[in-house]
């Protein structure tokens, strides 16, 4: 059946690529075979290949490349944190924290969804309603006053707990940011003319 459909030698027929490929390959090898066998290189006036640079010295050694990926491979390991590691580090925490760190981050996680609601309405036509605008003020100080308080507890934390809770008061302090320059551009300052 040569119909469409039909498996009738299409283009997508497995026999008829394996076709158009061998022809292919015959042409680019008749084509390209007085290029690569001419003898007179770039130096003697032809064009062929055959002086062409080889890749012989392009790898280091075997004993160089042998340490180098050793040293890569020791270096990769000594890198990863596997999950167990992970619950290793958690282990270390202090219930406290734990749930000090938790209470932080659904706090600000809310306050941060309140706030990119509100600052894409009031950013449409007619920059939001007034109550939008109370309302994302309001966001804002709950932003000032969490943040104050991760500020807080921060000064009396060790260097890894601390570290846990940066991450959290960064994303504040980027919404802060964007809370300043969407307030400079209201008043017609900063920005590109």
């Amino acid at each position: 059946d040569g119909g469409a459909g039909g498996g009738g030698g299409g283009a997508g027929d497995p026999e008829t690529a394996l076709k158009y490929s061998r022809y292919l390959a015959a042409n680019l090898r008749s084509s390209s075979e007085p290029l690569l066998r001419d003898p007179s290189g770039p130096g003697h006036g032809g064009v062929g290949f055959a002086s062409a640079p080889t890749l012989r010295n392009a790898l280091p050694d075997p004993r160089t490349g042998r340490g180098l990926l050793e040293a890569l491979t020791k270096k990769m390991a000594a890198g990863s944190r596997t999950e167990e590691d992970v619950e290793r580090l958690a282990g270390t925490l202090s219930d406290e924290f734990r749930e000090t760190l938790a209470a932080f981050f659904r706090r600000s996680s809310e306050l941060l969804r309140h706030f990119f609601a509100l600052r894409r309405a009031s950013a449409g036509p007619g920059g939001g309603t007034e109550a939008q605008k109370r309302k994302l003020g309001n966001i804002v100080r709950g932003m000032e006053k969490v943040h104050g308080e991760m500020y807080s507890v921060q000064q009396n934390l060790d260097v890894m707990e601390s570290k846990m809770l940066r991450p959290l008061m960064d994303q504040i302090d980027s919404a802060f940011q964007l809370h300043r320059g969407d307030g400079q551009r209201a008043k017609g300052g900063g920005g590109f003319v």
